[in-house]
């Protein structure tokens, strides 16, 4: 019995964590590049369950009763590398990629990834997310050598030109989904990555959240009524262990 506690109880935890998982989807609907997350759950190791009986010929008779469960838990979670919609915005420093990839920025913690392409200009010419963080290329990055101007222009292969003359390319890396930690909103480190062998960025436009807002809310309710299915097996539990105790150990 108590071990069924423990079974629904682990069962509760993985919804309640699935749950936060769709609630921070949800509260990302509007963010620029933003990728729908989803909870990887893995189940604990069952055991075979038997009842010893009379013995027979010296030997314990053993009847096999099947096998039970110890719980669940949500163990990693993975984002699905679907392209958003892209939204025409007609500003030059808005860019979109229309193939697998990822811009690349310089943070202070090193090498970062993202889909969103909402850069501005820094008052020294430099290419930047709105967090301040400065898009690489291939040579560097991308304004600092040679300040933008409001008037730059990328082509579809991601080479960046300003005057007509050529300032460097964007450095574009494939990463596989099971490669990619999320890091705030739409920001990722990888544990591998490599350059994209097919490059196509849109200039004046940038790739909204790629979440669907009537998916997730059935896999809310989903998960709502599976948390309330593991909360009713532990109150029955709990007064199957009451009686257990208030009425047969009286007898």
């Amino acid at each position: 019995m108590i071990r069924g506690l423990y079974t629904s109880g682990s069962g509760m935890l993985a919804t309640q964590a699935q749950s936060e998982i769709i609630g921070d989807n949800i509260a990302n609907i509007n963010t620029p590049g933003y990728k729908t997350e989803y909870g990887s759950a893995s189940v604990f190791p069952t055991e075979l369950m038997g009842r010893i009986g009379d013995s027979e010929k010296g030997n314990a008779r053993v009847t096999l009763l099947g096998e039970a469960g110890s719980g669940v838990i949500v163990n990693r979670t993975f984002g699905i590398n679907i392209q958003g919609t892209l939204q025409n915005t007609g500003k030059a420093t808005d860019l979109a990629l229309n193939t697998p990839g990822f811009f690349v920025v310089q943070t202070s913690e090193g090498v970062r990834f993202t889909r969103n392409g909402q850069f501005q200009l820094n008052s020294a010419g430099v290419l930047q997310t709105v967090d301040g963080h400065a898009v690489l290329g291939e040579h560097g990055l991308i304004g600092a050598d040679n300040p933008l101007s409001q008037q730059f222009v990328v082509d579809s292969d991601g080479i960046v030109t300003d005057g007509g003359k050529v300032i460097d390319r964007l450095r574009i890396m494939e990463i596989p989904e099971t490669a990619l930690k999320r890091e705030g909103q739409s920001l990722y480190s990888a544990s591998q990555a490599a350059a994209a062998t097919a490059v196509n960025v849109q200039q004046g436009a940038f790739e909204t959240s790629n979440v669907d807002t009537g998916a997730q809310m059935v896999r809310m309710i989903s998960v709502m009524r599976a948390y309330e299915a593991n909360q009713k097996v532990i109150q029955t539990q709990d007064a199957t262990l009451e009686k257990a105790v208030n009425e047969v150990g009286k007898l």
